[in-house]
């Protein structure tokens, strides 16, 4: 006896040292991650529209004194972004201005001239071979060697100095003949230029051309050790004489670059050469786009919003509500961690984009614990005892939230790896919460739970809302059912899937009534798409930028974007307006200035063009593609392909009534309502793949008993209620900032608002009947359809109708046997026979009591 209490023991206090030593580790995450990010506003870089930055245009220099076409301009645009963003500098804004100019918004910039010179360069590569060389002077310097070294300045009184900085012998074009060009790089990486060397070499990769060019021509110079020179903007960077043949298309450029210098050259190469030459016209220090008092609104309702989410949480679910507040707050504090980290290595800038992808995250950290602690619950009133339903309810909670978190990653990883502008930094936040998501759960919320079961929930299962949920076992082991069981505010399960043809006849008629309204009233794109005017204000004195705001609303431009600007040590304000003619937009310039009493000419005014240009949106749209093809491919893996499918259309039905209702309102549609978008469609995915998931599983344990369009119907409900506290979980913060947060929040907010609630409801009103339908085809439900009925048979506090203990209870009541049946058939007459033939055997009753309900 004494053995077996041992080996019974043993495995218990095992799991309690894991358990034990997963806490420790998450202390330890702790106390590493608030070491990081404190304090958050200068350890976490922060995009423009949080902390301005830097604005310098650029202006383009045609050959010849030739205008620059727009496809050139659009082209040099595209690589400009590329380049900015591969310097660390995220979430920037780079805009066509004029014709010949582009305008150039950097976040966090510190070191203004070596990113100009790398933004700039026009990164024109070549190789030549140096006998084709015409101008014998250069030939005869490269020969010597005398092509790059350290420059020399000289004083007003001729004393020569070293400059510190390297110079380059310029060649003219025209003087060689080019042997392989830029564009037949495939891959760049940076490496020493020897094992002793204190310099770095930029070493390319050629593509099946230019290797074959390039092997071709070095095995004809190899027996004479000729040399073959590097050129970069017309400067020679390294004339290597050529020892061997080189015939695998891998060339080192050397040139006694730095480290940064390397990189700088790297950045340039991969991003391509530009069509045309630029030279710095002008730069300005600029304030954020939000602006701090609008953000730190934002900032505080969103919190009051949270903190009211968790007294809801604590209300509803009393101590365990505890264990999901702690949670979120663990999740909070990894997650801020993880962004400092990768601040401190420049990989990361924070924008109201990523403030999206913050948002949605922090909704999932709240839905997957209200998923743990609901299933831990479901578990108890299946009859299990707390310890038991502390492991198999947690362990089906996270599988549960697991599931939903890597389809809503799949997404995310699409949006980071092939989209550009904010919508990457959305698509990087997001994957970012979702592994502190996973983390969390794992480390701290299921250890927690199982060390707290045996001994604080199984004692006090009042305190810890378990004590329902044992009543209703107890009250079915007496062979009696309660008059209410938590949560259960309609004891009878509503009919979703039999309605199921009338949401989707609703669903096609919104869509319809969309399709007329965009028809007619279009949609009101922001200056992000179609670009519009800049207008510069100078030396504007202390006039407050929600001052200028006002003006600009009062004037005919609510949407402008202004942001402060400091040039030459003079306060202005940099604006930016959807109003795409100069003179209209002097027009309104006028009328502001003379508000505020300045001169008429304090300012400029000049075109720009879209920073979300034709490229960004194809991109963006092929990550959404791409994307919708892999959530489909992955839910077929884990559960099957007409599940994914029905979550796309369902997702695309968000889209359409979001786009509706903006083109109902006239709302303008800004990256921040893009943002938006696609934060509630990562909340609408996961709601789908929750209810999915319970699917799966009563398709297991009900086979037989029922028909499909029951067995969903069932589903439906049984996550309902956490359906409603999720939603409002994420929707009381949202509808805090619309209310009242700053102008320049409510954009989002407004999207946000109403994506949640379509969310929600496309689930029940499409996923769920058009995956009903689907599925009821087949041969094998079709069957169950001819035993059992076309109509829905609705669970009474989780019982199929017919159930034996339902008649006693009924019984009890005083109610008459006709009653129970009416009670528990579907809406309409002759489904109680067929609800009965469900039955099981009255002495089967106990054994019920332990199944899912």
């Amino acid at each position: 006896m004494a053995t077996a209490q041992k080996s019974k023991k043993k495995p218990a206090r095992n799991a309690n040292r894991r358990n034990v030593w997963l806490l420790v580790i998450t202390t330890l995450l702790i106390i590493g991650s608030v070491f990081l990010f404190t304090p958050p506003q200068e350890r976490i870089n922060q995009g423009l529209d949080i902390q301005g930055g830097l604005s310098v245009v650029l202006t383009a220099k045609g050959e010849d004194g030739q205008a620059v076409s727009n496809e050139d301009m659009e082209k040099s645009r595209a690589i400009i972004e590329s380049r900015v963003n591969a310097l660390g500098a995220s979430e920037a804004v780079v805009q066509v201005q004029g014709t010949d100019q582009i305008l150039v918004q950097i976040p966090g910039l510190t070191n203004t001239e070596d990113a100009l010179d790398t933004i700039g360069k026009t990164g024109k590569l070549e190789f030549a071979r140096l006998d084709s060389f015409t101008d014998e002077d250069v030939k005869t310097k490269i020969e010597n060697g005398q092509y790059g070294g350290e420059g020399i300045v000289t004083d007003e009184f001729g004393n020569s100095f070293p400059s510190g900085t390297e110079e380059h012998l310029e060649v003219a074009e025209g003087t060689y003949t080019p042997l392989v060009t830029g564009s037949n790089i495939t891959n760049v990486s940076i490496g020493k230029e020897s094992e002793t060397s204190a310099d770095y070499a930029v070493n390319v990769k050629l593509d099946s051309e230019g290797a074959a060019a390039f092997a071709e021509a070095t095995k004809e110079l190899a027996p004479s050790k000729g040399k073959i020179v590097i050129i970069l903007d017309n400067e020679v960077q390294s004339a290597p004489a050529v020892q061997s043949e080189i015939p695998n298309g891998e060339v080192s450029i050397t040139g006694g670059y730095t480290l940064d210098g390397a990189k700088a050259l790297q950045t340039v190469l991969e991003s391509g050469s530009l069509p045309v030459s630029f030279e710095y016209a002008q730069s300005q220090t600029v304030g954020p786009t939000l602006g701090q008092d609008a953000l730190a609104s934002g900032v505080l309702v969103a919190a009051v919003g949270l903190a009211v989410v968790l007294l809801y949480l604590l209300a509803f679910y009393r101590g365990l509500g505890l264990v999901a507040a702690a949670m979120m707050a663990v999740f909070g504090v990894f997650y801020l961690g993880l962004l400092a980290l990768l601040s401190r290595f420049g990989l990361f800038s924070l924008s109201l984009a990523g403030i999206a992808g913050i948002v949605l995250t922090i909704g999932m950290a709240a839905d997957a614990s209200i998923l743990v602690l609901e299933r831990v619950r479901e578990e108890v009133r299946m009859g299990r005892s707390v310890r038991a339903a502390s492991i198999t309810g947690v362990r089906h909670g996270i599988s549960t939230a697991i599931d939903a978190d890597l389809v809503t990653l799949v997404s995310a990883l699409t949006l980071f790896f092939l989209a550009s502008a904010s919508v990457k930094g959305f698509g990087l936040t997001l994957a970012l919460g979702i592994a502190c998501n996973v983390v969390a759960m794992l480390v701290f919320m299921m250890p927690l739970i199982r060390l707290l079961a045996p001994r604080a929930i199984a004692k006090h299962p009042g305190f810890w809302d378990v004590k329902d949920c044992q009543d209703l076992v107890a009250a079915e082991q007496a062979g009696r059912l309660p008059r209410k069981v938590k949560g259960r505010f309609i004891k009878r399960d509503i009919n979703f899937v039999g309605h199921r043809r009338t949401f989707l006849i609703i669903a096609a008629v919104m869509i319809a009534a969309v399709a007329v309204v965009v028809g007619v009233r279009g949609l009101n794109f922001g200056i992000e798409f179609q670009g519009g005017t800049s207008i510069n204000f100078r030396a504007t004195g202390d006039v407050g930028i929600e001052e200028v705001r006002s003006a600009f609303s009062d004037a005919g431009e609510p949407d402008a974007v202004v942001q402060t600007a400091v040039s030459d040590g003079e306060q202005g304000f940099l604006v930016r307006t959807s109003n795409t003619s100069p003179d209209a937009a002097t027009d309104v310039a006028n009328q502001v200035a003379g508000q505020f009493g300045w001169s008429a000419d304090s300012f400029e005014v000049s075109t720009i063009g879209p920073d979300w240009g034709a490229s960004v949106v194809q991109s963006s749209l092929i990550a959404l593609l791409v994307s919708f093809a892999l959530i489909i491919a992955y839910i077929a893996i884990r559960f099957e392909y007409k599940m994914g499918v029905v979550a796309i259309v369902a997702l695309l039905h968000d889209i359409i009534i979001v786009v509706g209702v903006y083109a109902l309102v006239g709302r303008e549609v800004t990256p921040n309502a893009v943002a938006a978008l696609l934060t509630i469609l990562g909340y609408s995915l996961y709601d789908k793949v929750v209810v999915f998931h319970r699917i799966n599983e009563n398709m297991k344990g009900d086979e037989g008993s029922c028909t499909f369009a029951t067995m969903a119907n069932r589903s439906v409900n049984q996550v309902f209620i956490r359906t409603l506290n999720t939603s409002l979980s994420s929707l009381i913060p949202v509808v805090a900032m619309l209310a009242f947060g700053g102008e320049t929040l409510k954009d989002f907010a407004f999207a946000m608002a109403i994506g949640l609630v379509c969310g929600a409801y496309s689930t029940i009103s499409v996923a769920i009947p058009l995956y009903t339908i689907w599925k009821q085809r087949e041969p094998k439900y079709a069957k169950l359809v001819k035993k059992y009925g076309p109509e829905v048979q609705r669970c009474y506090l989780g019982y199929l109708p017919g159930d034996p203990r339902l008649k006693e209870f009924y019984a009890n009541e005083g109610a008459s046997e006709e009653a129970c049946g009416a009670e528990g058939a579907s809406d309409k007459g002759g489904a109680a026979e067929s609800g009965a033939r469900q039955a099981p055997p009255k002495s089967a009753g106990k054994k019920r009591s332990r199944k899912k309900r």
